[in-house]
């Protein structure tokens, strides 16, 4: 291989890195932006945006317990008990703020890998441009 040859592609990969952890830092930023948003100016906008959030709570076709045999009323009981914990669990904070929380750590995973590596290469081919400048 020549000089010009290895110059070529360490000079594509420089770029090419920067490139994809300059893309990446954007994603986790945006997405970033995006949770800051919805916690703060739109609330309501990350209330359906949750699959957790949107399943449905345990349903009966009636409920009743007049003229419920006994394992029938431990079966609505046992419906109701249920109904009562969907409802704590899976509606409002108590949903919406782990969905954010797993959210928030995904995007500053990726910044935080990202934005290094592209700092790092950015650097070297600044570092490169100065050798050809001088030379």
């Amino acid at each position: 291989m020549t000089i010009k040859t290895t110059q070529l592609i360490k000079t594509i990969y420089l770029y090419l890195a920067v490139t994809i952890s300059l893309i990446f830092t954007a994603v986790g930023v945006g997405r970033l932006l995006n949770i800051g948003l919805k916690a703060t100016l739109f609330p309501e906008a990350e209330k359906k945006s949750y699959y957790e959030c949107n399943q449905q709570p345990p349903v009966a076709c009636a409920i009743s317990k007049e003229g419920a045999t006994a394992d029938q009323k431990v079966q609505i009981d046992a419906l109701l008990k249920d109904y009562d914990n969907w409802k704590e669990n899976q509606s409002g904070d108590k949903c919406i703020v782990p969905a954010r929380q797993n959210n928030l750590i995904d995007s500053l995973t990726m910044v935080i890998i990202a934005l290094p590596i592209l700092l790092i290469h950015w650097k070297f081919i600044k570092k490169e441009k100065e050798e050809k400048e001088i030379a």
